[in-house]
């Protein structure tokens, strides 16, 4: 566990310092902009992100010392993203699907009660990419909190093909374009289909 910590202090001082290159872009769709300029977000100005694993390292620095709160699995890896994380000021609950589900669950919910925002990659830890689960839709139900479908498309990055998420790590300099769907409470299976139109070459090119 020392040497996985150790490995998480390293990668989170060097992507921490790496990610100051990058430039974001937002992109919000009309129908967002229009709720927004009428009603603004609600109901709790806090909310519950959603996005897909690939497009965690894209994301990760963007939302830095925004008072997220992230759910990470208590493997090795997860273990070195915890530590990596905490460079970013978010803050951490240890569970996931398969170890400390409900602990987690519960923890999740009150700090979401208590006024943070929850941001979580649906389809982890372990896959199969790109396949919603059911996590972050209880929480929504119980917590009453809307959830914000994001997609993170940067203009250069390299690809890891052999990981189950197809991670990408944008290039330093890189633009990275951020594409905010309209928050809703969703199931599963639209969560998904929301998620997969989010297409920034499509939409906005």
């Amino acid at each position: 566990m020392f040497k996985a910590k150790l490995i998480g202090l390293i990668a989170g001082i060097i992507y921490r310092l790496y990610s100051f290159t990058f430039r974001y872009i937002i992109h919000f769709p009309d129908e967002l902009i229009n709720d927004l300029k009428t009603n603004g977000i609600k109901p709790q100005n806090n909310y519950l992100y959603a996005f897909w694993h690939q497009d965690e390292m894209a994301m990760i620095p963007y939302f830095s010392y925004k008072k997220i709160i992230i759910m990470v699995s208590m493997s090795k890896d997860g273990t070195i993203l915890a530590t990596a994380l905490k460079f970013f000021g978010y803050k951490i609950i240890s569970g996931s699907s398969s170890k400390r589900a409900i602990a987690a669950f519960i923890e999740a919910l009150k700090k979401i009660k208590e006024g943070h925002t929850f941001a979580i990659a649906i389809d982890g830890p372990r896959g199969p990419a790109f396949e919603s689960k059911e996590g972050v839709i209880k929480l929504s139900e119980k917590s009453n909190r809307p959830i914000f479908p994001l997609r993170a498309f940067p203009e250069k990055c390299f690809i890891f093909e052999k990981s189950w998420n197809k991670s990408r790590l944008p290039m330093p300099f890189s633009k990275i374009h951020i594409v905010v769907g309209k928050p809703d409470f969703f199931t599963k299976e639209t969560l998904k289909d929301k998620l997969d139109s989010l297409n920034y070459a499509k939409t906005f090119l």
